[in-house]
């Protein structure tokens, strides 16, 4: 018998983006899943669409947006699979991606695995590297495996369980960096399986970060603001007691030094969003040390091992060195 699959899809205002996803899901060679549609207060006819045009997708609405972590976290707990694959509404899928996923996860043992995410266009923007992290917890692309895309993401519902879920603190935005941190303290096997692929569009319930070569690159401040805030309590839950001792204060300085060039340069919002982020943090420091002991307590792998999977450069200073200094949007 085939294992059940759970596909989770987390959707706010993504209607434009259903079909495509939807009919690449139903036109599976693998047949044994179903389809979870968690709803996050939409507006624009999701809900009647799903209804109207695929009656057998499970269908959970949330009254309000509340982000992409509860809500996952929703659908991982409804679930019926002993699989579950974590699907953002604005991708489509090759017809042979749960077959040969789940048999590639069978085969190899593997926790966690991510088919080969392409864009609309089927470019690789990874260049055939993989998603990593500098010691700072900022994300860049890297030779060496730290976390898999939370865009399509499939991990067995029991190992789901055990790492606690997603962090519901995190609204949006490196909620898979911290996952896959605490699967590497765990012990577990992450990996990319190649001949798997997905289209990823972008923006289907958030906005993108606007990209092109030799133009300015342009970021949502909300964007810039959760993965400040949740990159530095990502340090905080997951490393060792004296490896705080120094990337949080090399995190505040160069946050401070950013900061300032903002100022200088006149975006007192920015200027004031990274204040926020780290305020955030302080406010929120005992709900941070509450899961932070669950954390410690249950690692099995230490962090010498853990910082050898980083990068050795700070990628948030590659980056301004490679685009310059963004310019931020509402």
């Amino acid at each position: 018998m085939q294992d059940l699959v759970s596909i989770i899809i987390v959707n706010w205002n993504g209607k434009k983006w259903l079909k495509g996803c939807l009919d690449s899901l139903y036109n599976q060679t693998y047949k044994s899943f179903e389809v979870i549609l968690i709803d996050n207060g939409s507006v624009d006819d999701s809900v009647e669409f799903i209804e109207n045009n695929y009656p057998s997708a499970i269908i959970i609405r949330n009254e309000k947006n509340l982000g992409f972590g509860v809500a996952s976290n929703i659908g991982g707990r409804e679930s019926n699979g002993n699989i579950l694959f974590f699907l953002n509404n604005d991708t489509e899928c090759s017809p042979d991606l749960l077959e040969r996923l789940v048999n590639y996860k069978i085969k190899n043992n593997i926790n966690i695995l991510d088919p080969k995410i392409l864009n609309q266009e089927g470019i690789d923007l990874l260049e055939n590297q993989y998603l990593g992290i500098d010691y700072l917890g900022f994300p860049g692309r890297s030779r060496k495996l730290f976390y898999l895309d939370g865009c399509a993401l499939m991990i067995s519902k029991q190992d789901f369980l055990r790492l606690g879920g997603f962090d519901e603190k995190y609204f949006m935005y490196s909620e898979d960096i911290d996952l896959c941190w605490r699967a590497h303290l765990y012990g577990m096997k992450l990996r990319i399986c190649e001949d798997a692929t997905v289209l990823h569009f972008g923006g289907g319930s958030s906005e993108r970060t606007n990209y092109r070569e030799r133009e300015k690159h342009i970021v949502p401040i909300r964007r810039r603001y959760e993965v400040e805030k949740n990159n530095l309590r990502n340090l905080l839950k997951n490393y060792r007691f004296i490896n705080l001792l120094w990337t949080i204060p090399l995190f505040i300085i160069q946050d401070f030094f950013e900061s300032i060039l903002y100022l200088i340069t006149g975006n007192f919002k920015m200027f004031r969003t990274i204040w926020r982020a780290i305020f955030w943090n302080i406010i929120n420091i005992k709900d941070t040390l509450i899961e932070r002991k669950i954390i410690q307590k249950n690692r099995v792998v230490g962090d010498w091992s853990i910082l050898k999977k980083m990068g050795y450069w700070q990628n948030k200073l590659k980056a301004f060195s490679i685009v310059g200094l963004p310019k931020f949007k509402e």
